[in-house]
């Protein structure tokens, strides 16, 4: 029995037409013309159809290789399905089949990873600068109403019960850090204080210039030179947008062109806001940037600093700081060193607020 089948010799997409026919345990193969172009062993044929076709088979020879030989005629078909009981057997992997995909594999993680941890954050700070300023306000809008509700949401009330709507006080600490922003090089963002009411101490700067104070922070201050060191501080994290670049180097490439784009409201910006709840951290060197320009503040505004230590042990030693992204009080660098670093400058200086500004700021969310 001789009948026509199409050859795919898998060095191109064009099919060869050739006569099949069978002899003794071998599958012959022959062109139009009648030249024979091999002979395929019938126990090494394997039909590489993913799910069986009953009328039609799609044989191959060897695992190396990679013609494909198409056979639709029914009787031959079953034909060779009788003489082939191996044809749905799979082949044995050839030895080190699986070191390409690592090879490549390996490359591709590799790649990915280099990619988020290295060029990412060094691009971080050129990106952030790439963002226009509306934009970054408006994710600095977008965040703060994120975290209220999110604070909101643990508390079981509502975003309005978690902020504190003291005018007279928030006019006060707009007043302070306004005036530590004028006391700078005139590099410095326009701030806005925003204060929510829970136990927890801390502070913290978002894109744009948005600061968060929690009202425990106020609680454990024993004087507003304390808490005017910890607005310094965070004033000079926006003033070198470390909170957009470490928006921009711990939620991706994605994030990054929603940004561009003008996405700050959707489903990638809320992703990424997400992500920076759980323990996102400022680097050694933005930390110790933002304390040096919380010296460079204080004491150009005529504020003693020193204040700002007792604080900062109260927070670190009755575990204040709560985990809740850009966390004022992280592990890195080490409260020993940014004590010494407040230390060195000395006390002088006189009081942030006066006696009724800083009660009026402490009673602001009782």
């Amino acid at each position: 029995m001789t009948v026509s089948g199409r050859l795919f010799d898998g060095k191109s997409a064009k099919a060869q037409a050739v006569l099949l026919e069978l002899a003794g345990d071998r599958l012959i193969l022959k062109n139009e013309a009648g030249v024979r172009l091999g002979d395929w062993p019938l126990d090494e044929l394997r039909d590489e159809n993913v799910v069986a076709v009953k009328s039609a088979l799609r044989v191959s020879v060897a695992g190396g290789d990679e013609a494909r030989l198409i056979i639709e005629e029914p009787e031959f078909v079953a034909e060779l399905r009788r003489l082939c009981p191996r044809l749905r057997k799979k082949r044995a992997a050839p030895p080190g089949w699986w070191k390409p995909y690592l090879y490549w594999g390996g490359g591709a993680a590799l790649s990915v990873v280099i990619i988020f941890t290295v060029v990412l954050p060094l691009l971080a700070s050129q990106i952030a600068y790439l963002i226009p300023d509306s934009t970054r306000d408006e994710i600095g809008r977008g965040a703060r109403d994120y975290f209220i509700n999110a604070i909101a949401s643990r508390q079981k009330t509502t975003p309005e019960a978690v902020t504190c709507k003291s005018v007279a006080a928030n006019r006060v600490l707009q007043r302070l850090v306004s005036d530590l922003g004028a006391a700078g090089d005139g590099d410095l963002p326009v701030t806005k204080v925003t204060v929510i009411r829970t136990k927890a101490a801390n502070a913290f700067a978002l894109p744009g210039g948005q600061l968060l104070v929690f009202s425990g922070l106020i609680d454990m201050a024993d004087s507003p030179n304390g808490l005017a060191g910890v607005l310094a501080h965070e004033i000079g994290h926006a003033k070198y947008r470390h909170p957009t670049r470490l928006f921009v180097a711990n939620t991706g490439v994605a994030t990054v062109f929603s940004l561009l784009l003008g996405d700050v409201t959707g489903g990638t910006f809320l992703a990424a806001m997400g992500q920076l709840t759980v323990g996102s951290a400022y680097s050694r060197d933005f930390e110790r940037e933002a304390d040096r320009t919380a010296v460079e503040l204080m004491q150009a505004a005529g504020y003693d600093i020193s204040p700002m230590i007792l604080l900062m042990k109260k927070i670190s030693t009755q575990g204040g700081a709560d985990k809740f992204s850009f966390s004022f009080l992280n592990s890195h660098p080490g409260v020993d060193e940014r004590i010494s670093l407040l230390a060195a400058a000395g006390n002088a200086g006189g009081p942030a607020l006066t006696a009724e500004d800083w009660a009026l700021v402490k009673n602001m969310c009782k």
